[in-house]
């Protein structure tokens, strides 16, 4: 669908004022790579890479034939970024003596006791099959061999504990 723009895009770009192009699209490249590059400083260089790689495709004579020159800017700009990304270096080296820092397990401590709590009043079926999958992370099958079960029969006793913490949860919200 046409945009209002493309018209003056278009006729701007036929003579040759790169320039009027450039600057009515910086704006919208540079929150593009803000925005995609999470305020990193490297999104203002991002962005002069766009505008740099817009001028040289200019000056090469690429005219982008039936795009609107919006389109072009856009394609333009997430190539640039996804070429950022991939032109990150992974040989980088850590510091002497780094060491990763231990995982804190105090929060799937309480995690893991909040859970156990919420489950503690369903009937003891239900709660086990709960605990084996949240808590354990087993797949249903798994549920079944070590319970000796049918997998219908885990996929029941699931969806009747999921039931009762939805209910549990209703009546107390």
């Amino acid at each position: 669908m046409p945009h209002a723009s493309d018209a003056d895009d278009a006729r701007h770009h036929a003579a040759g004022d790169i320039a009027w192009l450039l600057a009515r699209y910086e704006p919208v490249v540079r929150a593009r790579c803000v925005a995609r590059l999470r305020g990193d400083a490297a999104a203002e260089d991002v962005a002069q890479d766009v505008m740099l790689r817009l001028l040289a495709e200019f000056h090469r004579g690429r005219r982008y034939e039936g795009l609107p020159y919006r389109v072009v800017v856009h394609q333009v700009t997430t190539w640039t970024i996804d070429d950022h990304f991939a032109g990150r270096p992974t040989d980088a080296r850590l510091p002497e003596g780094w060491e990763p820092a231990a995982p804190d397990s105090a929060d799937e401590v309480v995690e893991r006791h909040s859970l156990g709590a919420l489950l503690a009043p369903l009937p003891d079926g239900s709660r086990r099959v709960l605990e084996l999958r949240y808590l354990e992370g087993m797949e249903i099958d798994q549920i079944a061999d070590l319970l000796g079960m049918t997998r219908n029969a885990v996929d029941q006793a699931l969806h009747r504990g999921h039931r009762a913490l939805r209910e549990a949860l209703t009546v107390d919200a």
